[in-house]
């Protein structure tokens, strides 16, 4: 028999380990006492790969790889679902707003007097209007029906399951209302402290001037923006607990609150740095094809080249999104893998099949033995 192929003694290690200890940052229990079995947080074994990722605590690199894997796994229900819904409600609010645009350039025509200036405005005001808060409302449904489908698909490919676009519509269903009324009570708390600061400053203005009112304000809103940071990071992963898990506003308050302690750092310098990439990305694409449609269309076609633009900036704006959804979907997975051994769970679902369409979906299992 040849050398390597030779079974160790009882008693005596392995000569040929296959794995070494867990990466750090696992949160993994201490090791088995002699006699009571080995702890899957030590397991001598490559650790299960049965999708997009592999099950243990990840890094920047396998996010990274790990997002574009669930785009080209999932692409309708992720990267054309993104264009479509944000596309649409942007061409229509373009629409809407188009009479104002027409009434705002003859408004500001130097023949006109005026008085036929301000009533040219007066006519458009109601379109804009209307386009404006047609525009709003249309963003925040089209928010939701990209963070509902981006997180089922991101799910199920953890165990590198397809997702249809009707079946990811039809599991974040029951979602939907609360991830709008998630988006209306996060925009009102802002707007609600925007309203009281500028109160104060219109108060403080009578007896400091209005420069002075001024200048405190803008410093007031500066210091209130680390709290807002703090708070956007302690709360990132509210969405996905609500379509992932089912969850209520609060117990997704809670759970996120929970997942992202002592990874506060972490997942701000990931978010930051995709925001950085992303955000570069955008301009570089907005700007080419700014340069492209220029050659095509007519300077004096004020319309069809708003509308070209405002195309491309939904385009663009959606791909964005839909990145950005999918690395918080991922994570949230390995947030759930340190803190609640996620990896054991979707490793036996693997094995088994997911007892739910969404993996993961279940309650907070319980910590392994020690």
């Amino acid at each position: 028999m040849p050398a390597d192929s030779q079974v160790p003694e009882p008693g005596q290690p392995d000569p040929h380990p296959t794995w070494g200890p867990p990466p750090s940052g696992w949160d993994g229990q201490p090791a088995a006492a002699s006699g009571t079995g080995a702890d899957p947080a030590h397991r001598s074994w490559p650790p299960a790969k049965p999708g997009v990722l592999e099950l243990r605590p990840l890094g920047f690199g396998d996010l990274l790889d790990a997002t574009f894997a669930v785009i080209r796994l999932a692409p309708i229900p992720t990267l054309l679902n993104a264009v479509l819904v944000q596309l649409l409600p942007a061409l229509l609010a373009l629409w809407l707003l188009l009479p104002w645009f027409t009434g705002f350039e003859v408004s500001f025509d130097p023949v006109l007097s005026p008085a036929e200036m301000v009533q040219g405005l007066e006519r458009s005001w109601p379109s804009l209007a209307a386009g404006f808060g047609s525009y709003l409302a249309l963003q925040l449904l089209a928010g939701v029906l990209v963070i509902g489908p981006s997180t089922v698909a991101a799910m199920r490919a953890t165990l590198g399951l397809r997702t249809g676009w009707g079946a990811s519509l039809a599991l974040s269903s029951r979602a939907m209302l609360r991830l709008v009324a998630w988006n209306l009570l996060a925009g009102a708390a802002v707007l609600l402290v925007l309203a009281l600061s500028v109160a104060g400053a219109a108060a403080l203005a009578r007896p400091l001037g209005a420069a002075v009112a001024g200048i405190l304000l803008a410093l007031w809103l500066l210091a209130l923006l680390p709290l807002y940071v703090w708070l956007a990071i302690k709360l990132c992963f509210g969405p996905v607990e609500l379509v992932a898990r089912s969850m209520g506003i609060g117990s997704a308050i809670a759970s996120s609150w929970r997942l992202v302690r002592g990874s506060w750092w972490r997942i701000l310098g990931i978010l930051l740095v995709v925001g950085i990439v992303l955000g570069l990305l955008s301009g570089l694409v907005v700007q080419i094809l700014d340069v492209a449609t220029g050659q095509f269309v007519s300077g004096s076609n004020t319309a069809l080249g708003v509308g070209v633009g405002v195309a491309a900036q939904a385009v663009v704006g959606a791909l964005s999104m839909v990145l950005g959804q999918v690395m918080v979907t991922l994570l949230h997975v390995d947030a759930r893998i340190r803190h609640e051994r996620l990896d054991l769970v979707l490793e036996a679902e693997s094995r088994t099949g997911p007892t739910h369409p969404i993996p993961g979906h279940g309650e907070r299992p319980a910590p392994p033995p020690r």
